[in-house]
């Protein structure tokens, strides 16, 4: 079962690196993580079951490194996409003890393929073998121990940076969902780990003393803690798809041109016109929405009706970066930010003829009062937001269409 949990594993591995756009540092550390606890599980099933002595040489020891860095990419992906921080080059700080151990086995590495057949042999008589290997600088023994140690004072320490990153954000009001499921994988891997350390230390008790030092009903929920904790992380991540295949689930299919009459008038919507995509930089996507909201809130005193505004009129009024404004507009709605703006002005000049105070002032006067300064604008993009001109659109008022 742990098996066809980790080829799932690999598979939403795959889907979090496909469904990435550009620098998707977050989904890529995500996606490495996957990769990494899908590798544990079936390195763990290969030399806890047995199998043929050939895929135990293949496996066993030879990816142990591998195991010291799903805790510090967790938190990178924890750090990324909550706190909103860039990677830094301090942050391959992280690697060096999954590096150390890898020194630690290049003697077994660099070993004839006859020599790990004969370790391969001895663990499929006793699973125990694996804790004598040969030609190791540190013994799998302390390796073993300091493992799941290790990796719970990753997961309890990335527990804390969410929580504080939480109240100083107040992110879990808006967020509640992804919130729950990055905690829910913090959890299942502290369990998983300390479960994993209670096993070990009955193994060595019962090696030195003959005796186990958990009863068997503990003992066993030890051991059937994987099967949950690989069940509930690769299952969880597909009931919440925006965190699975986002950006794009967010997105809608438009059409490449507006049917006559139609105004898309919903503000944070993507548009028909697609802006170029910049991939320099990423904003996280909990940042994205909260970008959104404060927007939205900016916009109700209609800033945009003022003829010289612009994305660094924005920046300076909400203090939100003029960058991540850029990516908001041109990577997470996918309109250049004049299209934006536009459409917003059209949407008000509507609402004034509609009241009728086309009645009391010409076209040219409602288009400047909305921030147009030349009529050829005004025309243009209210044809494209509306699929006419204004003259035809007051006309078709009138006759009633």
């Amino acid at each position: 079962m742990i098996l066809n949990l980790s080829f799932l594993g690999l598979v939403v591995a795959l889907l979090l690196y496909i469904y990435r756009e550009g620098r998707a540092y977050a989904k890529i550390l995500l996606a490495i993580f996957y990769f990494l606890t899908s590798i544990f599980g079936i390195v763990h099933d290969v030399t806890s079951t047995p199998r043929s002595e050939f895929m135990i040489s293949l496996f066993a020891i030879n990816f142990s490194p591998l195991y010291f860095l799903m805790g510090p990419v967790f938190f990178l992906f924890v750090k990324v996409i909550i706190g909103r921080e860039r990677l830094v080059q301090k942050d391959w700080l992280h690697v060096i003890p999954a590096v150390l151990f890898f020194i630690n086995i290049l003697p077994h590495l660099f070993s004839s393929f006859d020599e790990k057949l004969l370790l391969a042999h001895k663990i499929v008589e006793n699973s125990e073998a694996l804790y004598d290997a040969p030609y190791l600088i540190i013994p799998t023994f302390i390796q073993s121990m300091f493992r799941p140690v290790f990796t719970i004072g990753y997961f309890i320490y990335t527990g804390f940076y969410l929580i504080k990153r939480c109240r100083i954000k107040n992110y879990f009001v808006t967020h509640k969902v992804s919130i729950l499921w990055i905690a829910l994988i913090i959890f299942l891997y502290i369990l998983l780990n300390t479960a994993a350390f209670l096993v070990f230390l009955n193994n060595i008790e019962l090696k030195n003393s003959n005796q186990s030092l958990l009863s068997p009903t503990v003992l066993k929920v030890c051991y059937d803690v994987k099967y949950w904790v690989y069940s509930l992380q690769n299952l969880s991540i597909l009931f919440i798809p925006y965190v699975l295949f986002s950006p794009q689930y967010k997105k809608k299919k438009h059409s490449t041109s507006r049917n006559q009459g139609d105004l898309v008038l919903s503000t944070f919507a993507p548009p028909v016109k697609r802006a170029a995509v910049s991939t320099a930089y990423e904003v996280p996507y909990f940042r994205l929405e909260e970008i959104g909201h404060q927007i939205a809130k900016y916009c109700a005193d209609e800033p945009y009706l003022r003829s010289r505004f612009s994305l660094s009129m924005i920046a300076e009024d909400t203090k939100i970066p003029y960058y991540q404004l850029s990516y908001y507009f041109n990577n997470h709605l996918g309109v250049s930010f004049n299209d934006w703006k536009n459409e917003l002005r059209v949407k008000h000049i509507i609402t004034l003829i509609q009241s009728g105070k086309a009645q009391q002032n010409t076209l040219e006067a409602l288009a400047h009062s909305s921030g147009f300064l030349s009529r050829s604008n005004f025309v243009k993009a209210f044809k494209y937001n509306t699929g006419k001109t204004p003259s035809e659109y007051l006309k078709d008022m009138k006759n009633g269409i």
